[in-house]
């Protein structure tokens, strides 16, 4: 199958921006474009004789922009689709079809757990395929790429993914994660110290486990880690204010949870500090995992910030 980049276009400043950093990306794995516009009728009210028009006005539209596409990087195959019904849905269901989606943003102001906003976040959470999404603004002489860690499946493959994406393109890698003391009620002869001691092994351990993984990616970079005393959130967004990518891992859910996020991934989305990549994790397989560990004693101390 041919490797194809899908790009969610509406002719707006973030989509251009998204559409840039999607064709050289493109052009420099060897990739096919697929523009796909889709004219917003989520609720099906748009009579016949509107919707012809709008069709032509997309059609117009979708010409425009992969004109422009092309004129960015004339060997890269361009094709397009104009598609109706709920933009994130429709987009969500053509990723199926691609090895990428990538739209483009104007979101930013940090904002904690769950709220209406960005579309994209509801993208991120539903497409089949790991999700780019380009805020509106210049991503030139940014570098590094950064990854945040946590013990999950999504999270074992954001490292994945960040690590072969570093080897790609010559960046350093950089592997964050964030980690506090839960909120215990400590017995007066309990020692605070020794608790936080364990703590701090596990984060470590794991993070050296994360950085043993991506270097089975990294041969020509090289690969560092960092752990912060800050939220997850604030710490991914600190540590890729001038990352040329942040790859973020989230747990696939199911049923009526399918279109929501994480806190963490849903906070670092709604405040971007430049290009930032969704990969997807099981979490029925999440699940299992922790079932065995339970049933085989493999750990006293879990730490999970996600």
């Amino acid at each position: 199958m041919e490797r194809t980049i899908l790009a969610g276009i509406d002719g707006s400043s973030p989509s251009r921006s998204a559409l840039t950093w999607t064709m050289r990306r493109a052009a420099a794995t060897g990739a096919g474009v697929l523009l796909v516009h889709v004219v917003d009728d989520e609720w099906g009210m748009i009579g016949t004789l509107a919707l012809e028009e709008i069709h032509r006005s997309a059609r117009e539209l979708v010409e425009a922009e992969s004109e422009f596409a092309r004129s960015l990087e004339p060997t890269v195959p361009v094709t397009s689709e104009v598609l109706r019904g709920d933009p994130m849905v429709e987009l969500a269901s053509a990723s199926a079809r691609s090895e990428l989606v990538v739209v483009g943003t104007h979101k930013t102001g940090f904002l904690h757990g769950r709220a209406f906003g960005s579309r994209s976040l509801q993208l991120a959470a539903s497409a089949q395929a790991p999700v780019a999404i380009i805020p509106e603004s210049s991503v030139r002489n940014r570098r590094g790429i950064v990854a945040g860690v946590d013990d999950s499946t999504a999270g074992w493959a954001a490292v994945r993914f960040a690590a072969a994406e570093a080897e790609r393109t010559g960046q350093d890698l950089t592997l964050v994660r964030s980690w506090r003391l839960p909120q215990l009620r400590l017995d007066p002869d309990d020692r605070t110290l020794q608790h936080e001691k364990l703590v701090h092994a596990a984060v470590e351990q794991m993070m050296a486990d994360a950085v043993s993984l991506a270097k089975e990616h990294c041969v020509t970079v090289s690969v560092k880690s960092r752990t912060m005393r800050r939220t997850p959130a604030e710490a991914l967004i600190e540590a890729s204010t001038s990352a040329r990518l942040l790859v973020i891992g989230s747990s696939r859910r199911h049923g009526l949870a399918q279109r929501a996020l994480g806190p963490v991934s849903h906070d670092v989305l709604l405040n971007l500090a430049g290009p930032t990549l969704v990969v997807h994790g099981d979490q029925d397989a999440d699940h299992l995992e922790r079932e065995e560990a339970r049933d085989e004693g493999a750990r006293d101390l879990r730490v999970d910030v996600r």
